[in-house]
């Protein structure tokens, strides 16, 4: 078991964050687990039930922005995760909706100067899923999603122009996996998620153009950008272990996202590896019950 322990979290590490969830489904398809019903301690919802999980969030952040110069910035990051399934009527050519929305605050400093800049956001990641496969132990969703996401820069180098926000509406790809699975007696289920958007529109205006001169004139045409994964690259990815606990289901999970552009004359990267922790709920409609 020290050797199992020990590669999760290899895999959970940030040098590997890109493959972390396909190695971790790899990693326990290969595991002498046994599988498990429906009904074990994590399942997909029926019509018109949602499971909705809430988390509290912890973990580190990176910004590297070209304003001025190239600076890098790195710190940590606090928030909170708001994670849902919706089962919609089987006669639905997507059976599924998925919702997963999250607000986060991070100060960062430059270690190479001593600057520092404060980052906030939020995002959300809406999915419409097909189940390509479902069975007793494994579910494998796939399906068109939706992404918005703001965040601000405050850069406080800079005292003329030290705020930059940006904001993103784009439409794109989701793949929502989970595999249920008994270790040590103990019924589990682990999830890996994986959004990346492909097209869509960006607000991310340049530096020298003021954010009052556009409110005054609606000047917005330099702001506003068509976004694609060559100028615009974004995914997030989860992975997280569903855990039972005298009757309540708890679940221990790694987010991380990540959002790039060079829009605007400049450009800048910014990466939010989170861990989470939260509580699964499960709740149906009164049309369940009719």
């Amino acid at each position: 078991m020290k050797i199992i322990q020990k590669i999760l979290t290899m895999v959970s590490s940030r040098c590997s964050d890109e493959l972390s969830g396909l190695s971790a489904a790899l990693l326990l398809m290969l595991l002498p687990v046994s599988a498990l019903a429906q009904s074990g301690v994590w399942y997909l919802p029926e019509h018109n039930e949602t499971v909705r999980v809430i988390s509290v969030a912890a973990g580190n952040a990176f910004a590297r922005d070209t304003y001025l110069s190239a600076s890098r910035y790195d710190g940590w990051a606090i928030g909170l995760e708001g994670d849902s399934w919706t089962g919609y009527r089987p006669d639905r050519l997507f059976s599924y909706g998925r919702s997963l929305s999250s607000v986060f605050f991070s100060p960062m400093t430059n270690r190479l100067d001593g600057g520092s800049t404060l980052e906030a956001g939020i995002s959300d990641y809406l999915a419409f899923l097909w189940p390509a496969i479902r069975n007793n132990r494994q579910d494998l969703l796939i399906g068109p999603s939706a992404m918005f996401k703001a965040n601000v820069l405050y850069n406080r180098q800079n005292s003329n122009n030290p705020v930059n926000g940006a904001g993103y509406l784009a439409g794109g790809l989701s793949v929502d996996y989970s595999l249920r699975f008994s270790l040590l007696r103990y019924d589990m289920a682990m999830q890996a998620t994986f959004y990346a958007p492909l097209a869509g529109l960006g607000f991310a205006p340049d530096y020298d153009q003021p954010y009052w001169y556009m409110y005054n004139y609606g000047d917005y045409g330099k702001a506003l950008h068509f976004i694609t994964p060559f100028n615009n690259p974004a995914f997030l990815q989860q992975v997280a272990f569903v855990l039972p606990c005298r009757g309540t289901r708890f679940r221990v999970g790694y987010s991380f996202d990540y959002i790039g552009n060079r829009l605007g004359g400049h450009s800048r990267n910014i990466f939010n590896g989170m861990f989470t922790i939260g509580c699964a709920l499960r709740f149906q409609n009164k049309e369940w019950n009719q």
